[in-house]
């Protein structure tokens, strides 16, 4: 008896737009169909220029990541392939992060482009300043909560990034109910932003 051959199963293949939406999504399955397609090409490129795998990683994921806040804006409109766009952002960062650090390298990005002539860097700047921004303004954030101190710094966590409610906060913070919760809230927030706005004076002096 011959054996029956059991079908391959087919590698799903997605329009651009589909990764875009899966993307804004947080979808699992997209993101790790992202990073198989075009991860590998940047480390390849980044390490035949003197990088390594560990900065092309890293490099990756910050793309990855001004590609996820753009997925979620209804006006982008990407004007080339996906993998164009993602490629210029990734090339950006590295060469932004090389001047930064002073390395010396064989990259000159300004002079570089791509086989097809698609890639014009100064287009895709915009979108990384945005990204750069955001990552500075939480940086500031984060120092501004660091000065804060206890129980502030965690009770604006909790409320702000792990999304608890006032009645989850009282009862963490043995308040006595929702309203003092609350309003001990807003005592924080104004200090906050006080020494967020002291830190971001001092930063930019």
């Amino acid at each position: 008896m011959n054996a029956k051959k059991i079908p391959l199963s087919k590698q799903v293949i997605y329009t651009d737009q589909e990764l875009i939406a899966g993307l804004a999504q947080s979808d699992s399955q997209i993101i790790a169909e992202i990073y198989r397609l075009y991860q590998p090409m940047l480390t390849k490129w980044m390490v035949s220029r003197g990088g390594n795998e560990t900065d092309a990683y890293d490099v990756f994921q910050e793309g990855l990541v001004v590609l996820y806040e753009k997925s979620g804006d209804t006006a982008f409109c990407l004007t080339c392939k996906l993998s164009t766009y993602l490629f210029a952002i990734c090339k950006r960062i590295w060469f932004k992060k090389s001047q930064a650090q002073h390395i010396t390298s064989s990259l000159d990005l300004e002079q570089e482009g791509d086989q097809d002539g698609e890639l014009d860097f100064a287009a895709y700047d915009a979108d990384l300043n945005v990204h750069l921004e955001k990552e500075a303004h939480l940086n500031k954030l984060e120092q501004s909560l660091d000065q804060l101190g206890s129980p502030c710094s965690e009770l604006l966590r909790a409320f702000y990034i792990e999304d608890k409610s006032m009645l989850e906060i009282a009862q963490q913070f043995s308040y006595t109910n929702a309203e003092n919760a609350k309003t001990q809230k807003y005592k924080c927030l104004n200090r906050l932003k006080k020494l967020f706005f002291s830190t971001k004076m001092a930063l930019n002096v």
